[in-house]
């Protein structure tokens, strides 16, 4: 009675390891999606809003969800005290903080983390553009994540199940 209810336990476990891995990858997708929304609004706003990158910031930690809005609104405060840090180290240092959790690949979180690199230019439609680039690398990811999506999952919940079958089998 004990081993069967061992085994069940442990096929369930797995199941589950199994279960959370899918539901990491389909939260991959949906934080890539949120990423390309913001970096689209961000260009919106200087292009048309003719905003600042810190107008920006407290902007978005008025209206963003968490993790972005705490570090959007900290960024703006730093930004605000003005202690001769650079732009560009503040907006990375915040958001890379912010996104340490999130089930994200190194190269994916730095097109959030870089962007202030394509604001050399003074003129908002070239920012605006040169955010472009960003917004079409982002676009691919999602369209890779999501064509990948079926196919890992699957593979994902049947190394799972085999993982537990296999344990089982060696544990008898």
């Amino acid at each position: 009675m004990f081993k069967f209810a061992g085994i069940l336990l442990l096929m369930a476990g797995c199941i589950g390891l199994g279960f959370n891995k899918v539901a990491e990858e389909k939260r991959r997708i949906r934080e890539l999606r949120e990423i390309r929304r913001m970096v689209m609004r961000i260009q919106s706003e200087m292009a048309y809003g003719k905003r600042t990158l810190p107008e920006i910031c407290l902007l978005f930690g008025q209206c963003m969800e968490e993790p972005y809005r705490t570090a959007f609104l900290s960024a703006y405060e730093k930004f605000a005290e003005n202690d001769g840090s650079g732009l560009d180290r503040i907006w990375k240092e915040e958001l890379e903080d912010c996104m340490r959790g999130l089930p994200l690949r190194r190269e994916e979180k730095d097109i959030l983390c870089n962007l202030p690199a394509y604001l050399g230019s003074l003129d908002e439609k070239q920012q605006a553009a040169d955010i472009g680039q960003s917004l079409d690398v982002l676009t691919a990811r999602i369209a890779q994540a999501e064509a990948g999506y079926e196919n890992r999952a699957r593979v994902i919940m049947s190394v799972s199940v085999t993982a537990g079958i296999f344990v089982v089998i060696l544990l008898l």
